[in-house]
């Protein structure tokens, strides 16, 4: 449910072909929907947003069923309602979790379902006006969304905009962490993004340790800002692993003497490894995002 925005979409909008908001037809619309969002409505919405449920009791207007034509439908009605576009930003503030979302928050900003639902929205409410062909793009390579992460690692990804980029700011859990370092080099991001200048330099990339945050799940997001001040967001999803100490020091502090080791597949499974004083069992497993073997689970 995570990467829901179709690689036909992006390939489009990286050829010119599309536009990010450009006018696009009520029919494809409809298509987009039943691609893009019907998943998430029947996953994260219908609970609440139909007959019976708890939105049709508070009144609200917006209920779904198992029909892919009709719930499109409602959106539309609801979206456009009482004149064009007149609900577009409400929708997006309420699956956020903003404006007393009686459900709290079901998508995450910056988040490619988010995206989903931001470009149907578009596709609902096309502007007046062909939209230019202004480009502006962040992705959050790591940490991965998913994916466990411990220790010392990357903090890392790219940003472009056809005005350029100003900064990337990081937010953990929704709190402003740091500025991140912006200029690094990124020839494939250049290869995508031809005519953006230096967008071969438009990689951000710090060092992070991930045991300074509790055990748990934990969202981080970079915030990338046009030189016009317009903001664009990526989120990553995660689970953070970790020993008791933050920062584990000392020559001795990890003895491997007494533990053994088995290997399948793309893990490595260390039993009884003697760790700051404890005896635990460790599964490492290959990251390709970090070329190299990270801590998944300490038992």
């Amino acid at each position: 449910m995570d990467r829901l925005l179709p690689n036909w979409l992006g390939v489009c909008i990286q050829a010119g072909l599309l536009s990010a908001g450009a006018p696009v037809f009520a029919d494809e619309a409809q298509d987009y929907y039943a691609a893009n969002v019907e998943a998430l409505v029947q996953d994260k919405c219908i609970v609440c947003h139909r007959t019976g449920g708890q939105a049709a009791s508070r009144g609200v207007d917006l209920l779904f069923t198992s029909s892919v034509a009709s719930n499109h439908a409602a959106f539309d009605r609801y979206v456009n309602t009482p004149s064009q576009g007149a609900r577009a930003s409400r929708v997006l503030s309420k699956i956020t979790g903003a404006l007393g979302h009686g459900g709290g928050r079901v998508i995450v900003p910056g988040s490619s379902n988010y995206d989903a639902f931001e470009s149907y929205v578009e596709l609902l409410n096309p502007p007046d006006e062909p939209a230019n062909n202004a480009i502006h793009r962040v992705a959050l390579e790591e940490p991965v969304a998913g994916q466990a992460h411990t220790g010392v690692g990357n903090l890392r990804g790219w940003a472009v905009a056809t005005d350029g980029i100003a900064k990337v700011t990081i937010l953990i859990d929704g709190v402003y962490d740091s500025d991140a370092p912006y200029g690094g080099k990124r020839s494939d991001v250049g290869g995508a993004f031809p005519d953006i200048p230096n967008a071969t330099e438009s990689g951000f990339s710090l060092a992070f340790n991930y045991s300074d945050l509790q055990a748990g799940p934990h969202t981080i997001t970079a915030v990338a800002y046009t030189l016009d001040g317009t903001t664009k967001e990526s989120s990553a999803e995660f689970e953070v692993v970790r020993f008791d100490s933050a920062f584990i020091t000392g020559d001795d502090a990890v003895n491997l003497n007494n533990a053994s080791c088995m290997v399948e597949a793309d893990q490595i499974s260390i039993v009884d490894a003697t760790v700051d004083g404890a005896i635990l069992d460790l599964l490492l497993k290959w990251r390709t995002a970090e070329q190299g073997f990270e801590i998944v689970e300490i038992r």
